[in-house]
């Protein structure tokens, strides 16, 4: 699902205006936290909650690049729900579609202890509804 536009600023770049390999997982960062508001579950009311998603596996493909300037659609959209953990998928594409990387994060739901948690129930319900959207 279209998460989130983004412009590319100087400060994500190398020095030939290329956007860094690593900004991308910002750029899923952003994605996942789009998403979560989307779905009627902002971050911040996990938190408050004493709820924290860690990061535990992370993958991203680089097609083609992005560079200074250049507007971005970011798209986002769970695709593994399990007892405490939960995978999203990632596609960064330029505004004209031209699609620039690929990727996923998956994500222990854990206490402010780092213990593991179940994922919330109302966001299992959520994140299955979500599929009946393009996944990507």
């Amino acid at each position: 699902m279209d998460v989130s536009r983004y412009r590319v600023i100087f400060a994500d770049c190398d020095p030939m205006r290329i956007v860094y390999y690593g900004s991308y997982f910002r750029f899923f960062e952003i994605g996942r936290a789009e998403l979560f508001r989307k779905l009627g579950h902002p971050f911040p009311e996990y938190i408050a909650q004493g709820l924290y998603l860690g990061v535990i596996e992370t993958q991203c493909r680089y097609f083609k690049p992005a560079r200074y300037d250049d507007e971005l659609i970011i798209r986002a959209g769970v695709t593994d729900v399990g007892r405490a953990r939960l995978t999203i998928r990632y596609e960064v594409a330029h505004i004209d579609g031209t699609l620039l990387v690929s990727g996923y994060t998956t994500h222990a739901v854990m206490n402010e202890q780092g213990r593991p948690q179940r994922v919330p129930e109302a966001f299992r319900v959520a994140a299955i509804g979500q599929r009946g959207t393009r996944d990507v």
